[in-house]
């Protein structure tokens, strides 16, 4: 608790980020790692792998962009240091191992960036309304351009519509639906891939495609899906990854998810 309180007092952050817990999220991810590594191995070994196949074909290997870098777990700091000259880490958050990384070394380069767009917008969603306007909104925006040799999105794509829709959660005192929350997050993720494939490069992805959730049993108590189109791009492999096991996230339910990862020029 001692450490990571500290953690949390020094790592740097926007009042906005502070606010709506992405400090508290990012140090949680840490640990949960910490203590799940063992059982992540094999999700850690396919997304390694992946991104080795995808860097031994590059015509070259100048740059890399990662979007969603949180703790880097995936695709550690060594690999990309070992395989490109310049480095750029995108998050809202980065851990302060990155901050202390990045001081030593000027090929790492650290943005701080919303990638989802919806931050400064949480405050104003009120209604279901408001969030599918917000959606629109986001649509006929461009939300980040990069240009690399590789351009790396990390388990970033099913994760851009939590904070929209805890906000207003929240704020209506009730849950959205399952039908609700499919289309948000398949919309915020198609926004996304609209914004990827703008970008200058070669683009790898890996996101979770599938969640289900099993009682103590190990019988299936939940199923959900989120249909973007991953039209452009090539299928790489797909794998399943045991993100919880029993008593991790609840005593109630185990999590696991299957992951795609895709390519494209």
């Amino acid at each position: 608790m001692i450490r990571e309180a500290i953690e949390m007092i020094f790592t740097p952050a926007t009042s906005v980020a502070k606010k709506y817990g992405f400090v508290y999220h990012s140090i949680s991810l840490k640990h949960r790692f910490e203590r799940c590594k063992k059982i992540w191995l094999p999700h850690l070994k396919n997304c390694q792998d992946t991104f080795l196949q995808v860097v031994k074909d590059l015509p070259q290997k100048k740059s890399v962009v990662v979007l969603g870098s949180a703790h880097l777990h995936e695709i550690p700091l060594h690999l990309l240091v070992d395989n490109f000259e310049s480095i750029t880490l995108v998050d809202v958050i980065h851990p302060l191992k990155h901050h202390w990384a990045a001081k030593r070394n000027s090929r790492l380069k650290l943005v701080t960036q919303d990638l989802g767009g919806s931050l400064h917008e949480l405050e104003n969603l009120k209604s279901l309304e408001d969030l599918n306007q917000l959606i629109q909104n986001l649509s006929a925006k461009q939300l980040f351009h990069f240009e690399a040799d590789l351009i790396v999105s990390g388990n970033l794509l099913s994760q851009l519509a939590l904070l929209p829709m805890e906000a207003l959660e929240k704020y209506m005192k009730k849950d959205l639906t399952l039908a609700e929350k499919d289309q948000i997050c398949t919309a915020f993720g198609e926004i996304h891939l609209k914004n990827l494939r703008q970008c200058s490069g070669q683009k790898l992805i890996y996101t979770d495609r599938e969640v289900t959730y099993r009682n103590p049993q190990g019988e299936k108590i939940y199923q959900g899906s989120y249909p973007v189109s991953f039209d452009g791009f090539t299928k790489l492999r797909e794998w399943d990854w045991i993100l919880a096991p029993l008593k991790e996230a609840s005593k109630d339910y185990s999590i696991e998810m299957k992951v795609e990862a895709y390519s494209s020029k």
